[in-house]
C-alpha cells in the first residue's frame, strides 16, 4: 500500500510527460525500415558524384523520419535523429556554397555512417 502511494504522489509531482519520456518506445516496422533505407542510402553515397542530389534526398528522408518520429510519438528516437539532422543540415550547406572537397565528404559521410548505425541499433533494438 505505501508503494502504491508512493508512486501516486511521484506521478503527480513529477507529472506523465516526465515519466513518459523515461520510458523506451516499443518496435515500429516503419521506423526500422526508414532507417535501414537510411543506412543503405548513406553506404552508397559517392563522394566523387554530384553530392546536391544526393545531399537533398538524405536529407528528405530524414525529414520524413523526423516527422514520423515526432508524429508517433517516438521522443526517444527523435533526440537520437537530432544530431544527424544537424550533421546532414551541415553537409547540404556547405554543399550549396559550392565544390567540397573529397575528404571533407568523406570525413561527413564516415560521421553520417556512425549516427546512423546508432540510430539504427536503438530502433531495431526495442522490443
Amino acid at each position: 500500500m505505501k508503494k502504491l502511494i508512493a508512486v501516486v504522489a511521484f506521478l503527480s509531482l513529477t507529472g506523465c510527460a516526465s515519466v513518459m519520456d523515461m520510458i523506451p518506445s516499443r518496435w515500429d516496422v516503419n521506423q526500422a525500415k526508414a532507417i535501414t533505407d537510411i543506412q543503405v542510402q548513406v553506404n552508397h553515397f559517392d563522394c566523387k558524384a554530384d553530392l546536391k542530389p544526393q545531399v537533398d534526398q538524405l536529407a528528405r528522408d530524414i525529414e520524413w523520419f523526423d516527422i514520423y518520429a515526432n508524429t508517433k510519438p517516438t521522443h526517444d528516437i527523435l533526440k537520437l535523429s537530432a544530431t544527424l539532422t544537424d550533421t546532414v543540415k551541415e553537409l547540404q550547406d556547405r554543399v550549396a556554397k559550392g565544390p567540397v572537397s573529397p575528404l571533407y565528404c568523406d570525413l561527413k559521410k564516415k560521421i553520417i555512417q556512425q549516427q546512423t548505425d546508432i540510430i539504427a541499433k536503438s530502433v531495431q533494438g526495442r522490443f
